[in-house]
Formats: C-alpha cells, sequence, structure tokens
C-alpha cells in the first residue's frame, strides 16, 4: 500500500504552473514517502506530455478522464466513478473541492481511510470574479455562449463549487490552504478552524536568487513583464492598458506578456488587438509557454493584475530573484509584497500594491519603481530575504511530512 495519494485536477504533470510546481516540490521533497497521483481532466482525448519526471517515489500514475455537462439543467449531484485502477493509499490527499475533492470524498467512504484538502485557488470565488474554466480544463462558461445566459451559468456554477466545497469541508480529517485571505474564505463556507491550518507555498530561492548585484534597468532599457496564463482572471488587458501609459511616460521602456497563450485563444485575440490599437505592437512581446525563470533577472519589475489568486508562484520567484513586483491587492499577494507576520513586515514591502482593474494606479506604481533606484533597490533586497526567510521548500516539507505523519498508520 502506498503512503499517499494525491488527487488533482488539470495541472501535475502536463501543466508548467504553481500547482505543478508545488506538486513537484512535495514528491521530491519526501523522497521517503511513496505516493500515487490521480489526474482529472476534462479534456479527454487532447495529446499531453508530461512537464516534469516522475521522481521514483511516485508508485503510480491514474490518467482519469472527467464526463461531464455544464448545463444547468443537468442533475444536482455530480458523480464520479470509482474504478479498479484507483491507486491504494494510507492516507488521500485532494488539492481541490472541486471534482478533485468529490472523488476524495468517495474514496474515503468507500476505503475507510483519512482524506486531506489543500485549496490552493477558492474555485467557486474564481468563478464568480470571472474565470470561465476550472483547473482540469471544463469551462464553466462554454465558448460561444449567448451573452444572456452568462449570469444564470456562473451563478448556477458558483452555487455548485459552493456546495462541493462545503462537501469536502465536512468529510476532509485536514484542511490547509496558502494564505490567510483563502482560509477567511473557507470558514465562511464552515471549515472548522479545529481542522484547518495555512501552509504557504515555497519557492527554490537558492536556484533564482542573482549571483550579482542588481539595480534597476543597467542599460538604461527598463524591461516590464506580466507573468502567467493568457486568460480573463488574470485579466492581461488592464496590464497591457497600464503598458500604453508607462510608454508615454518611458519612450524607451519594452513590455513582455510571458505565458502560455491556448488556455483562451479569444481572449489572447482581444490582448494582442488592444496592444496594437495602443501603438504597442512593436514594444509588447508575447512569448507564449516558455520557462519563466530566466526572465526575472531580466525583467526590472513583475506585474500580476489578477482579479483573483492564491499565493502565486510568480511573485515568490520574482521575489526570490531580486525583482520587485507590482500586484493586485487579493488573496494573499498583501502578504507577499507587505509580509504576514509583523516580524516579517519589518523586512519592508517588495513592491506595490495596486486596486483591481486600475491600469493608471499599475502605471503609477511601475513607473515609481523604475524612477527611484533607491526604493528599487529596497524592494529587491525585501523580496529576496522574504523568500529566503518564510517561503522555503524545506519549510514546506515539513509542515506536510507533519501533518501525514498523523494519518499514516
Amino acid at each position: 500500500m502506498l503512503d499517499v495519494c494525491l488527487i488533482l485536477e488539470g495541472t501535475y504533470p502536463y501543466l508548467v504552473g504553481g500547482v505543478s510546481a508545488w506538486v513537484q516540490t512535495l514528491l521530491t521533497g519526501l523522497p521517503d514517502l511513496t505516493f500515487g497521483l490521480v489526474h482529472l481532466s476534462a479534456d479527454e482525448g487532447q495529446a499531453k506530455q508530461p512537464q516534469y519526471p516522475f521522481p521514483p517515489n511516485l508508485r503510480q500514475f491514474v490518467d482519469w478522464p472527467l464526463d461531464l455537462d455544464p448545463n444547468p439543467r443537468c442533475p444536482e449531484d455530480t458523480y464520479i466513478t470509482l474504478n479498479a485502477n484507483l491507486p491504494q493509499a494510507r492516507v488521500y490527499h485532494a488539492l481541490s473541492t472541486g471534482f478533485a475533492g468529490m472523488l476524495g470524498c468517495q474514496v474515503k467512504k468507500a476505503s475507510g481511510r483519512p482524506l486531506i484538502l489543500t485549496e490552493h485557488g477558492i474555485y467557486w470565488r474564481e468563478v464568480e470574479v470571472g474565470s470561465t474554466e476550472l483547473e482540469c480544463g471544463f469551462r464553466v462558461v462554454p465558448d460561444g455562449q449567448h451573452r444572456i445566459d452568462l449570469q444564470s451559468l456562473r451563478h448556477h456554477w458558483r452555487v455548485k463549487l459552493q456546495d462541493m466545497a462545503q462537501q469536502t469541508y465536512r468529510q476532509a480529517d485536514a484542511i490547509t490552504t496558502v494564505c490567510r485571505a483563502n482560509a477567511r474564505l473557507q470558514t465562511t463556507l464552515g471549515a472548522p478552524s479545529s481542522r484547518s491550518q495555512v501552509i504557504s507555498n515555497s519557492v527554490d530561492w537558492p536556484a533564482l536568487a542573482p549571483s550579482a548585484f542588481r539595480s534597476p534597468a543597467g542599460d538604461g532599457v527598463p524591461r516590464i513583464g506580466f507573468v502567467g496564463r493568457v486568460v480573463s482572471i488574470k485579466d492581461v488587458l488592464t496590464f497591457i492598458n497600464a503598458c500604453q501609459l508607462v510608454a508615454a511616460a518611458l519612450p524607451q521602456a519594452e513590455f513582455y506578456v510571458i505565458g502560455p497563450l491556448h488556455h483562451d485563444p479569444a481572449y489572447v485575440a482581444r490582448c494582442r488587438a488592444l496592444a496594437a490599437d495602443l501603438g504597442l505592437a512593436d514594444r509588447l512581446t508575447f512569448t507564449g509557454e516558455t520557462d519563466s525563470r530566466p526572465w526575472y533577472r531580466r525583467l526590472d519589475a513583475v506585474v500580476l493584475t489578477s482579479v483573483s489568486e492564491g499565493q502565486p508562484l510568480v511573485l515568490l520567484e520574482a521575489m526570490a530573484a531580486g525583482t520587485p513586483i507590482v500586484t493586485t491587492a487579493v488573496g494573499g499577494c498583501p502578504e507577499l509584497v507587505l509580509g504576514a507576520s509583523s516580524r516579517d513586515q519589518k523586512l519592508g514591502p517588495a513592491g506595490y500594491l495596486t486596486p483591481v482593474g486600475n491600469p493608471q494606479a499599475t502605471a503609477s506604481a511601475i513607473l515609481n519603481l523604475c524612477r527611484n533606484k533607491e526604493y528599487w533597490q529596497q524592494a529587491s533586497a525585501a523580496g529576496q530575504e522574504r523568500a529566503r526567510r518564510y517561503y522555503s521548500t524545506g519549510r514546506l516539507c515539513r509542515a506536510y511530512r507533519a501533518l501525514y505523519n498523523k494519518f499514516i498508520n
């Protein structure tokens, strides 16, 4: 029997991103435990190539296709049929309260084994603020859906996902999330504090730490980058509008959108059209999917304009690399910029916080970083030290090892 079976949706090992990096860190950081992994996906039939090497302690991997109907007239209960390929484990660990959480509840009922839940993003909240797709690839608002149906569809899936979350909270033996903002949302839906805790994300800061002293725009060219998926919940349109304002003040500046473009082609087309309309076509580069880590040391500011977040790995990686950040004040982002405790806050800010959907505030923060070398270097140093001190991979792995030890017997 395996020690732990992870249940997740549409991320590891096929997509590069925060949740996938978290899984790889956990697997490699706990080599003495044996793992199985169930990957739930609504993208059945699409060619998939693993983006991460499986470590030796990942003993069983199961691809589990979902056959789901977004129509709000479908039955209210969501069933996921168990099959004989399910890994047998001492403890099951679901990484969301969506379909992964529902499968975890069914497995707990069938096997009698404990269930741990970790929420990186709060699904119902993401749908409420504009997300059209869950991590598994399931579109809550299908392409081509008539606008008159959007509000009812969002309402249906927000309520549905809240119900799924509540069911998982009731069944889970332990509940974790990555930041205090998420923990508050969990509490509003009844997650009991006696079984809940915050375990922050981690970053491999030694691999990202700059090898030499950094200063902004050393060659006279400020480079500003958004890093992440080009989807509506990231509000890349606000970033592009901010770039136009920065370009008017800093004609030599260069801008980059660094991340995959295939998740929402219609939104990508809107972003490209806006860049062209604002005269940025020759100054703003869409890189497509790429390894973002080498970019952090090239950029003078990493910008995140999301309308909803958990605790973004992008910001942790930028901080570890000594790159100041500009981010909307959503989810766990304020904790990363300002510090999560009074002791942490003494390190100083790692950049700036901005309101959601405000290109003027975003541009002003970028310009302040580019024009104030002393503040830029203070933010760079604060971010590096915060990542090193509070977000090490060792800290994350020790926390989950202690949690697993409560249930593995």
